[in-house]
């Protein structure tokens, strides 16, 4: 929970900011989202594979890519950070290595190195609890399960606070590695064991409070265990495909209660939100989904059914998939680490929309040979907003393959100030009340215009809502929950943007 101060601070920011816009004229100019062009996969024309010419780039030397002219950096060296062993990489894609506010990165050893979220430059090390996971709602914290403890972990102070003692068990688990809370911090999956014998436990962190448990005993292949990001829905991933009850992929409600046989297969993937709005789960196929030309599905954790996403001759085989663009939902990001020899998006790291139209973001190839083991798997992760991603990569490099684990870069996809003139927001487009307290109503006139898409921004340009909208002539947003302030609603109209400044009283 935030203090006083800071929610002084925040209270005193937000009226300094409102003040400034109110002297500058109608034309206002914020950094807002930006991102590669979409693209029909049916109408994309793949080439074989090119390694990159030159020598390793240099740490902390950005260079422009050629696929979407994004900026990448090497983020890590083991020579500046000082140390031989410790791992200068991020841990997994569905670890999400920016804090809440994007000001900070943590990298995967123990201890930890942060890093500067926006420089990228070595900060200090840090002794992070096991799993340390990023809180999603207070930029300097973590969560994490050293020995049977839940505990709340200072990245600043580098300090710990036990919040629950779980007596019963001689060890906790944050669902075996590949766990995360929900996205406001409610909701946790953890996994109680004692020897063999294991109980999955849903924790209410705000109100410390066991929701559910399920005892499943020693038997099956348990893969992990997590809850889904809007805190809806607890998910078992067992390690062996197929319908039985240890088998394929499983949802409960948050309770451990209803369970839903979701999918046979569980490979590669992460917990995300599709473009409807409905908690998923999204991964590569295996050979079944092959035989039908699918390579990455989403399937729904109510039950709803399974959508095919990558439908390409030759398709996708392997890599990671991450969701954890948690203030874009609607996207997952993939990185594809599939042999060179195959040519469809070899060594790629793309977006692609979580709906039946086969839009996809081609983003860079991240020329990273994973013929070494594990270790050196791509895991690219975006961060909140989807602009930047972290990947880890040995350049197709010799030298580096030699190492356990390459060190971390960043893609960042250049972003363009977001130009705000009232004088352009056409008539036809009503935004009301302005200013307002809770709702905003924004209808359109004529009957050839059609929204596709609302977004709100803070004066920043950091997104707060990303709403896709089913092509409709009106709708209503409650913008209650957000700080009095100043913020940038754009709005999609026939494709094209138009930007209004709100504001909150």
């Amino acid at each position: 929970m935030k203090n006083l101060y800071t929610n002084k601070f925040l209270s005193f920011r937000n009226l300094f900011l409102a003040l400034i816009f109110t002297v500058y004229a109608s034309n206002t100019n914020v950094i807002a989202q930006d991102y590669p062009e979409d693209i029909q996969l049916s109408t994309v024309n793949y080439q074989p594979y090119q390694a990159p010419t030159g020598g390793f780039p240099e740490y902390l030397e950005p260079f422009t890519e050629t696929m979407s002219g994004s900026t990448i950096t090497r983020i890590s060296d083991k020579d500046v950070f000082g140390t031989t062993s410790i791992r200068v990489r991020h841990n997994y894609a569905k670890d999400q290595t920016w804090n809440s506010d994007g000001s900070l990165i943590k990298l995967a050893g123990y201890p930890a190195a942060i890093l500067d979220g926006e420089t990228f430059e070595f900060l200090f090390w840090r002794d992070i609890p096991s799993y340390g996971r990023w809180a999603n709602t207070e930029p300097n914290y973590m969560y994490g399960t050293p020995g049977n403890r839940f505990v709340k972990f200072n990245v600043l102070t580098n300090t710990r606070v036990t919040l629950r003692t779980f007596s019963s068990f001689s060890s906790l688990d944050f669902g075996y590695g590949e766990g995360n809370q929900s996205n406001d911090d409610k909701y946790v999956g953890l996994i109680g064991q004692n020897g063999s014998d294991r109980t999955l436990i849903v924790y209410d962190i705000e109100n410390d409070e066991v929701v559910g448990t399920k005892n499943i005993g020693s038997s099956g292949d348990l893969d992990w265990f997590s809850v889904s990001q809007s805190g809806n829905f607890a998910v078992v991933s067992w390690r062996t495909d197929g319908s039985g009850p240890t088998q394929g992929l499983k949802s409960y409600n948050i309770d451990l209660t209803n369970e839903r046989h979701i999918y046979d297969l569980t490979a590669h993937g992460d917990l995300g939100i599709d473009a409807d709005g409905n908690d998923v789960m999204v991964a590569y196929e295996g050979p079944d989904g092959w035989n039908n030309d699918s390579y990455v599905y989403s399937a729904r954790l109510d039950g709803g059914g399974v959508q095919p996403l990558f439908q390409y001759p030759g398709g996708i085989w392997g890599g990671h998939i991450s969701c954890r663009n948690t203030d874009r939902p609607g996207w997952a990001y993939v990185s594809e680490q599939c042999c060179t020899s195959h040519d469809v998006a070899s060594r790629e790291i793309f977006a692609i929309k979580l709906d039946n139209s086969g839009t996809i973001e081609r983003f860079t190839k991240h020329h990273n040979d994973v013929s070494p083991g594990n270790g050196h798997s791509t895991m690219a992760v975006p961060n909140r907003d989807g602009t930047k991603i972290l990947f880890a990569s040995n350049w197709n490099d010799s030298n580096i393959m030699s190492d356990p684990n390459p060190p971390a870069w960043v893609l960042e996809y250049p972003q363009e100030s977001l130009s705000v003139d009232e004088n352009e927001f056409t008539d036809a487009l009503k935004v009301y009340p302005n200013p307002t307290s809770d709702i905003i109503n924004i209808k359109l006139s004529g009957p050839n215009n059609l929204i596709s898409e609302v977004q709100l921004n803070d004066i920043l340009g950091r997104t707060l809502m990303n709403k896709l909208v089913d092509n409709e002539s009106s709708l209503t947003l409650d913008v209650s929950s957000y700080p009095s302030g100043v913020y940038l609603l754009s709005v999609i109209v026939d494709g094209k943007k138009q930007t209004k400044k709100i504001i909150r009283e």
